[in-house]
């Protein structure tokens, strides 16, 4: 439905209308993954969002701001090259699931420097390029010949498009519904070089979202019809309506672990400003010492012994507070960096919650029990359940690959399987699986399988769908537990880097 090539035509065109002389502000990454543009035009901002590896891939124009925070290399890249850009126009090829975006800048010498971003919505193959005329400046997805066989997206290089299969195929909405004569005509007419904008058919069935089409589709007798004018709001509408949909069809179990680690996340962030508060009182102690030193320096020029005891016991107390303040700062220390601390194991149990299944979803749900502060002793009884065994790889040397998919098998994977001198991998600065990587002859290991592993790691982990991944490792005798902390989460020191693209494979 949402992937027509006559579909995307016409969001294409919407785009032109709406946001043709519109300035790009910002750009950024929201927290569900898409890349979104800050557009300025016509006297508000937008949001235009991508995203690229959904299902189905899909723009869509929403309100709302851009979150602070470090961004991929593919966003600091899109960013500078777009911010302060005008969106000169937005255009889609005949038969084709491609948008491209031309934003330029002209110079007091009234020379024109652009860049064009293109959106490729493909089912299963979404990507974000970044283009400087026809060389690709950067890609959210990039491959080479290598990996894709038909084309490759490297940064430098020029840009291919996907193969075109027919620039006359007809959707199939249509062909189910009208004779070849008018399904053509339909195609020629909305294939055109203009693209009319008429209200699009928007049909519905109990409320929810059921199809969406440039004419209308009458074998849908059984669903509600409107005339609208925006494909773009139905869009926003199909990708709410697929995030409830699959939130009904999973476990309750996942919501109510989700809301309790956003409440546990939202606490922990408040404490920490409530200590940069303090933080910024206890910086300002010199100015305290100052006024009472200052008290002190001028008492021989009170007139009478109860002016100068008034004074002296105004200066004590600021020195009081002087004291109090310094004799903070450790505790102040100590209390921020547990809660960073337990800020970055919520974030992790988030990303869990998030990946497992509903059958590993239990295992998500026992780890989050840590942060109640009562983590289960080594000594307590645990109920026998039957585990999976965790995913194992084995690679062309003969080499063991070992990866956790929950916060219990990535303990289990870590310090059960793991042996001290085994290489682990965990991807840097981000949540991601503990992967081990071992040979049973205990030889040395090269290479090429240490970049499989690090490629496995980083495939599960939060940074799975980056184009570039930077993954830690070191030996396995590196690796400790973090004290009174959730299963799976760790300490580890001495490691080495390798940048790699994710793989789910070897």
């Amino acid at each position: 439905m949402l992937t027509d090539w006559l579909l995307i035509r016409r969001a294409a065109a919407e785009l032109q209308t709406r946001f043709a002389g519109a300035r790009a502000r910002d750009v950024g990454r929201l927290p569900d993954g898409r890349t979104a543009i800050a557009l300025w035009g016509k006297g508000s901002e937008s949001l235009l969002c991508v995203d690229a590896f959904g299902s189905p891939p899909l723009v869509t124009v929403e309100a709302g701001e851009l979150p602070i925070a470090v961004e991929p290399g593919f966003v600091r890249a899109l960013g500078a090259a777009l911010r302060g850009t005008t969106l000169l126009g937005a255009k889609a090829r005949r038969g084709d699931r491609l948008i491209r975006l031309e934003f330029g800048s002209r110079s007091r010498f009234g020379v024109t420097d652009g860049y064009a971003l293109i959106l490729e919505l493909v089912p299963r193959f979404g990507n974000l390029v970044l283009c400087k005329g026809e060389t690709v400046v950067a890609a959210l997805r990039e491959f080479s010949l290598a990996e894709n066989g038909t084309r490759a997206i490297l940064a430098g290089q020029a840009y291919q498009p996907p193969p075109l299969r027919d620039a006359n195929a007809v959707p199939r909405a249509i062909a189910e519904n009208y004779d070849p004569v008018e399904a053509a005509a339909i195609v020629e007419r909305f294939g055109a070089e203009t693209m009319p904008l008429d209200d699009i058919f928007v049909y519905r069935r109990a409320g929810a979202l059921a199809q969406v089409h440039l004419v209308a589709l009458p074998a849908l007798v059984d669903a509600a019809m409107t005339r609208e004018p925006s494909l773009l709001a139905c869009f926003v509408e199909a990708r709410a309506g697929a995030g409830a949909s699959q939130a009904q069809k999973g476990d309750p179990r996942r919501a109510a672990l989700q809301k309790k680690l956003r409440d546990r996340e939202r606490r922990t962030a408040g404490e920490l400003e409530g200590i940069g508060k303090q933080r910024l009182r206890a910086a300002g102690r010199d100015a305290i010492r100052t006024e009472g030193e200052a008290i002190f320096a001028t008492l021989h020029d009170l007139a009478d012994d109860a002016a100068r005891d008034e004074a002296k016991e105004r200066a004590a107390g600021l020195f009081a507070r002087y004291r109090k303040l310094g004799a903070s700062l450790p505790h102040l220390d100590e209390r921020e960096r547990h809660l960073r601390e337990q800020l970055d194991a919520i974030r992790t149990l988030q990303w869990e919650a998030e990946r497992a299944s509903d059958a590993e979803l239990g295992d998500a749900i026992e780890a989050a029990r840590s942060l109640d502060g009562r983590p289960q002793s080594a000594s307590a009884p645990r109920p026998k359940k039957k585990r999976r065994e965790p995913l194992e790889f084995r690679l062309a040397s003969g080499a063991r690959v070992v990866v956790g998919r929950t916060p219990l098998e990535n303990a289990d994977v870590t310090f059960r399987i793991g042996r001290p001198d085994d290489l682990w991998f965990h991807v840097q600065n981000q949540p991601s699986a503990h992967v081990i990587l071992q040979r049973d002859d205990r030889g040395p290991i090269g290479e090429a399988d240490i970049e499989a592993a690090a490629a496995l790691a980083a495939h599960h982990s939060k940074a799975k769908t980056s184009p570039k991944v930077t993954v830690d490792y070191t030996q396995r005798k590196h690796v400790r537990k973090r004290p009174a902390a959730a299963p799976g989460l760790v300490f580890y020191t001495n490691p080495k880097s390798v940048t790699v693209t994710p793989r789910p494979q070897p």
